[in-house]
């Protein structure tokens, strides 16, 4: 880790103490079914797939296929690297989890696929090919015949000479992630950036509605960019290191002041990794060192218009 993870070093320091491991199809029983063939949640968020996803080691974000056949996710190993699995439903079967086919010996991890199932984005330090710079980049691969290509750097304007993190993505195209860049409103705030003509613009900061004079990182966009949920660390008021907030796209393009989702979601534990499922039927998010997951509907008493 480089001194200037704050985000990462602050999660990490939860559960550094668990023990990284691969599973093999040994260790797991035989999944059926959508979502692991889990029990769906109520509205109290519950650990997902204890023993299989959310298991000795910690674990953090949680990515679903649009299709629902495939399911990405992070752990820190006990070196301190970061790195995703993935499991696929095949042959009626979830198999189980095993490495990325495009791991690095560099950290990757942070897995969201796009609207489509076309494209697989997540961060990495693993160095550009121009340089031997190894900040938290942006990084992609797509879907091929054969599998996934090889991964290319997203490139400027989204990725900088800082740190980027944790890609979300509305139908449209517009990528919402989390910077140190310079000209911030904090230590890390949250950044938009359109796409036009297959081109992406120069990211704008979401602003103080969003961002603070705190640490605010790892958003989630709604894929109509009604709402948004991220986390921000050490913010007064909150009831642990890092907690969920919650803010609404308005009309007139601006956004509604974030308020914290409260003690059903944050706990005194570092809460982070917001993501709804492609359905909309379940939020995820990591507590600590386990992937939790709750039916979306306990976000509707957040708005006035249902979520999706």
């Amino acid at each position: 880790m480089q001194e200037l993870k704050p985000v990462r070093v602050s999660a990490m320091l939860l559960v550094i103490l668990l023990l990284a491991h691969n599973t093999n199809s040994a260790d797991i029983p035989v999944l059926i079914g959508p979502y692991l063939g889990q029990k769906p949640p109520g509205t109290v968020p519950v650990v997902f797939a204890a023993g299989i996803v959310s298991a000795s080691r910690p674990e953090f974000n949680a990515a679903f296929s649009p299709d629902g056949k495939e399911f990405y996710f992070s752990v820190y190993e006990q070196s301190g690297r970061e790195t995703m699995l993935f499991m696929r439903y095949v042959d009626n079967r979830w198999t189980a989890p095993a490495s990325v086919p495009f791991v690095s010996p560099h950290s990757d991890c942070d897995p969201i696929f796009s609207p489509d199932g076309k494209t697989l984005y997540f961060i990495s330090t693993r160095p550009k090919k121009d340089t031997s710079s190894q900040d938290w980049d942006i990084w992609y691969v797509e879907r091929t015949d054969s599998g996934w290509s090889e991964p290319k750097n997203l490139g400027p304007p989204i990725n900088s000479e800082s740190d980027e993190y944790y890609v979300s993505l509305t139908n449209e195209g517009t990528i919402y992630f989390a910077s140190n860049r310079k000209g911030g409103l904090g230590s890390f705030d949250i950044y938009k950036s359109g796409s036009l003509n297959g081109t992406y613009e120069k990211p704008e900061n979401l602003g103080a509605s969003i961002n603070t004079t705190y640490l605010e990182h790892d958003p989630f966009i709604s894929p109509d960019e009604s709402y948004l949920i991220f986390t921000s660390v050490d913010r007064p008021g909150g009831f642990g290191t890092g907690d969920l907030y919650i803010s609404f796209h308005q009309n007139d393009g601006s956004w509604t002041k974030a308020k914290n989702l409260g003690n059903g979601f944050n706990t005194k534990a570092y809460d982070f990794c917001p993501i709804v499922s492609p359905d909309g039927k379940y939020f995820f998010f990591t507590r600590g060192g386990d992937i939790f997951w709750v039916s979306s509907n306990a976000l509707k008493s957040f708005s006035p218009k249902s979520l999706p």
